[in-house]
């Protein structure tokens, strides 16, 4: 299951859809973010060999992970589920489909025609990288500000990317996400974006769809600065890496 995939769906899915008669599916699925907790959703046919062979292995997952996800089916044959089919970009992925989606609504996961894994820890991801998900699912860019109290150049850091996101070439296509260098529970998340989670100053991080890494700053860094070597990484398609469920290059 790619990255691409993953986002694929989701950039016309959970933000651009209009909303009418809830369905039990939706239902759900708000139902585990409530909780906060993981939903894992199967959209499904009825009589269909490859259907039923998922629901079988997600049966076996079911029994694994239920302390940690709410289990959904999604007949797609059933006029009821329509708009989940579309919020999720399923009416337009093979059938059958399993998706992980966290409880801010970010799809960490995705499994079109068979799951081939029975292990799915990396689909239970930290809550920065929940967030940053969310914000590329979106189709925005993700400012990522790792520091805390003790980190040095906090205020400069930070006034980068708030600068970014202000910036009139970048208008509503910017979110900052911050990240605590010294949560241990983001200490994967921080190495994936290539990130010190050690250094003693702030970090920003610039994530672009589908998770490309096209920027990284230490320390006393400026908009402008960010601003001039995101415009040539954007407008050169380079980059310093790549990020997604699965880690970042």
């Amino acid at each position: 299951m790619t990255t691409m995939f993953v986002i694929g769906i989701a950039l016309v899915g959970p933000w651009a859809y209009t909303a009418s008669k809830t369905s039990p599916a939706e239902t759900a699925i708000r139902a585990a973010a409530k909780q906060n907790r993981y939903a894992i959703v199967t959209f499904y046919k009825k009589s269909d060999a490859a259907s039923t062979k998922m629901l079988a292995e997600v049966k076996k997952l079911q029994a694994k992970y239920s302390s940690r996800a709410n289990f959904v089916k999604v007949d797609v044959d059933n006029k009821v589920h329509q708009n989940v089919l579309s919020q999720y970009g399923a009416d337009r992925s093979p059938i059958p489909l399993t998706l992980v989606i966290a409880p801010n609504g970010a799809i960490t996961a995705g499994y079109p025609n068979e799951i081939k894994k029975t292990d799915l820890s990396d689909a239970f991801v930290s809550t920065g990288m929940a967030e940053v998900l969310k914000v590329l699912q979106s189709g925005k860019l993700a400012a990522v500000c790792v520091q805390n109290s003790k980190t040095k150049h906090n205020k400069e850091s930070l006034d980068a990317a708030e600068g970014l996101k202000s910036d009139q070439r970048f208008t509503g296509a910017v979110e900052i996400v911050r990240i605590d260098p010294s949560d241990k529970g983001e200490s994967k998340f921080i190495q994936q974006c290539k990130a010190d989670a050690n250094s003693d100053d702030a970090q920003l991080v610039v994530i672009a769809p589908p998770g490309r890494i096209v920027g990284r700053f230490d320390g006393a860094t400026s908009k402008d600065a960010v601003v001039a070597s995101l415009m040539k990484s954007l407008g050169g398609g380079g980059g310093g890496g790549s990020c997604g469920p699965g880690g970042c290059e």
